[in-house]
């Protein structure tokens, strides 16, 4: 019999540990874009220095990131480790929803460049049998043998402050995203929203959330045009939460997490979620490729420029 304090123990939630807190995804978006050192993280974040040495000795933990000296020995560099450098799919499915949904009230423009076939690119997120480009109504999940049931210890995290304007030197990349997904409540409302649990209940139940915590994220995500609220009863306080068009967009983005999950944190019993991709009947794997070429997009063959007004800047991711 199901405990009543237990969650889903899926692979989304085990990314979650790691990556779903905003410090963690500013930190990572720096060193995809080719930072190593404390100070220049420092810098290029906004963070404080306590937060940036906390979040980088966990992400050394988590074997996200390695710490190595520098040569001299003064100081030393943070460098990707396979598992890091895994998230690098992540990363472009976050940059593609700001570009598709947010380009308009940005102040600068990401450029990103496949160098295998010399192009302007736009990251696609396509089924690595067929192709095709993944719509979240063309796939079907159901448990797989690694799903188990689980106790959560929540650690508390506490950020305050616009993501978009903590670095001196220009916004993140992908701030709403990285205020999205370094909330790990959010986060988890939408994981909800893609496996058909729709109702405040049923969320609650899902996730143990506090329930001011819950109505607090509910709100936000129906203000951001991720969700829409649909009354489903003649109380004035009863919805169904569904996704808007802006919403299920996301769906890349939580599918890449729980592919790094998958891979990361699945033990020997296999993942807690087998997801299939129903127009061509194949196991679903996700790989982002090239708009340009079709080929698969990597951290060793992408670049980016960043296009500001007033101002321009570039470098290789």
């Amino acid at each position: 019999m199901k405990h009543d304090r237990t969650i889903r123990a899926c692979s989304i939630w085990r990314a979650l540990e790691v990556v779903g807190d905003v410090p963690v995804l500013l930190i990572m978006e720096q060193a995809f874009l080719g930072v190593h050192g404390f100070d220049e993280f420092v810098a290029r974040t906004g963070l404080a220095r306590s937060v940036v040495n906390g979040r980088l000795k966990k992400l050394v933990e988590e074997d996200c990131l390695s710490k190595r000296p520098k040569k001299g020995g003064r100081g030393f560099h943070y460098m990707l480790t396979p598992k890091g450098r895994d998230q690098f799919p992540n990363a472009l499915m976050m940059l593609r929803w700001q570009h598709k949904w947010e380009a308009a009230s940005r102040d600068f423009q990401v450029r990103l460049y496949h160098a295998t076939c010399g192009s302007a690119t736009e990251p696609v997120p396509v089924c690595h049998c067929c192709r095709a480009e993944i719509n979240p109504r063309d796939v079907a999940w159901r448990e797989g043998p690694g799903l188990v049931q689980v106790t959560p210890a929540y650690e508390r995290r506490r950020f305050c402050g616009d993501v978009g304007s903590r670095r001196p030197g220009g916004r993140p990349l992908v701030d709403t995203m990285i205020e999205l997904f370094g909330d790990r409540w959010a986060t988890l409302v939408v994981r909800a929203m893609f496996t058909r649990i729709n109702r405040f209940d049923e969320i609650q139940r899902d996730t143990l959330m506090a329930t001011n915590i819950l109505t607090g994220r509910l709100d936000r995500l129906v203000k951001q045009g991720i969700l829409h609220a649909v009354p489903y009863s003649a109380h004035a306080d009863r919805f169904d939460y569904r996704l808007t068009e802006k919403g299920r967009d996301l769906y890349p983005v939580i599918l890449a997490l729980l592919q790094w999950g998958d891979r990361w944190f699945s033990d020997e019993r296999g993942p807690p979620v087998l997801l299939t991709h129903t127009p061509c009947g194949n196991d679903l794997k996700m790989v982002v490729a090239c708009s340009h070429c079709g080929d698969e997009l990597a951290l060793g063959n992408s670049s980016f420029e960043i296009q500001a007004t007033g101002h321009r800047a570039s470098g290789e991711c």
